[in-house]
């Protein structure tokens, strides 16, 4: 018997499919919520994850994701069930900020003038295996035609990175051996083709370096001339072998030649300093960089050129000699472009102005095209020390 004032209980139901409960899988899952009078507050979506058994420090409502759906009782009640999707939560103390990286790569701000730099900056010029007295490839006079041309751009170079903001203080104009040919024993019919005789070049070089001292003088307050000894230079014997010391080379010579020149006349070259190695290379401070100069013939034979070379740096490093401490190293001999930081250093092979040669390419299908490497050099640049390169 029941009393008039007492309700029975009626047996709770719910929209098909719409059952409160967890359903959750490695991926993700959802969660549906009891009858409730209000949607649930992001506080109230945690309370219902840990009441049916999830951590909500791993697992959390995916935004957006909240649907709704009403019910009418049997009584003339709506009740309202919610539901959401979830998903693991993503540990986001080391992730980036999408919104807010794209926010900053829109975020345009007015162009500034460019304003001169005040730190000091060196225009490194590379006069590299001229090979003055070949005959392939158009012979000396398309290698002294290349040359002039090369060196009567600095001119509007020098003037390129003065309206960029990035004026030169300071040229430096550095051989890396092999500005003449010689005559024979350095490959096979090279006594054939040579055009000019070993007097003839030595002339010819002096000629197009003074060329190049003259070009750039009048334009920057000092200007370094150096020089490295090349196997091209070399004083060889009968035997095709160089016999004397390092420095005993036709690359010296003729800078050294020119250099007696410029001492002849300080009014003019009085701010041109010349610089010549004591060994088979050289290190300069330029502008704050350590720079180390080679011609690179004494870094071997096998492998790619950039790993001999760098194989031979890093040998000198653990050596401690004079080019352990540069982070910058250029050198010749290869006659082709290339640029490797893969030891955290920068090391470069330099282009050739040479016209090319027959036997190498026949024996190894390999040429590249002749120009006139410029590289700016400083601490200005940053931890590279080096920007703005340019061949001519």
């Amino acid at each position: 018997m029941f009393s008039d004032d007492v309700e029975a209980q009626q047996p709770q139901r719910h929209p098909s499919g719409w059952e409160p409960g967890v359903c959750w899988s490695a991926d993700g899952g959802t969660i549906t919520t009891a009858p409730m009078d209000a949607e649930p507050t992001g506080g109230v979506w945690l309370e219902l994850v840990a009441d049916w058994g999830l951590d909500p420090a791993t697992t959390e409502v995916v935004p957006g994701s909240i649907q709704v759906r009403a019910w009418d009782t049997h009584d003339g009640r709506r009740l309202k069930y919610y539901r959401a999707a979830l998903r693991a939560k993503v540990d986001t103390g080391d992730r980036a900020d999408i919104d807010e990286l794209c926010a900053f790569v829109m975020r345009r701000r007015p162009i500034a003038a460019q304003v001169a730099s005040e730190a000091p900056r060196g225009l490194l010029v590379a006069l590299s295996d001229w090979q003055l007295g070949k005959g392939e490839g158009g012979g000396t006079p398309a290698t002294t035609a290349r040359i002039c041309a090369a060196i009567d751009a600095l001119p509007a170079r020098l003037r390129e990175l003065k309206r960029a903001g990035r004026p030169v203080d300071a040229v430096y104009l550095v051989g890396l051996g092999d500005l003449v040919e010689q005559c024979s024993g350095h490959y096979p019919a090279q006594a054939f083709t040579t055009d000019l005789d070993r007097r003839e070049q030595l002339r010819l070089a002096r000629r197009l370096i003074l060329r190049a001292v003259d070009t750039v003088a009048p334009l920057v307050p000092r200007v370094v001339l150096a020089a490295v000894p090349g196997n091209h230079g070399e004083n060889r014997n009968a035997t095709g072998k160089a016999y004397t010391r390092t420095t005993d080379n036709d690359d010296l010579a003729v800078v050294e030649q020119v250099a007696e020149v410029l001492a002849a006349n300080p009014d003019r070259y009085g701010h041109v300093a010349t610089v010549l190695a004591d060994s088979a290379t050289l290190v300069l401070d330029i502008a704050g960089t350590c720079t180390a100069f080679a011609h690179g013939h004494k870094s071997g034979g096998g492998g790619h050129p950039a790993a001999r070379a760098e194989k031979w740096w890093q040998g000198q490093v653990m050596g401690r000699q004079p080019v352990a401490d540069a982070s910058l190293l250029l050198s010749g001999h290869y006659h082709h472009l290339i640029v490797s930081e893969t030891t955290g250093r920068t090391f470069v092979q330099v282009p050739a102005m040479d016209g090319g040669s027959e036997w190498f390419t026949s024996t190894t299908g390999q040429n590249a095209p002749a120009g006139m490497l410029t590289v700016g050099v400083g601490s200005v640049y940053g931890p590279r020390g080096w920007g703005d390169l340019v061949v001519l």
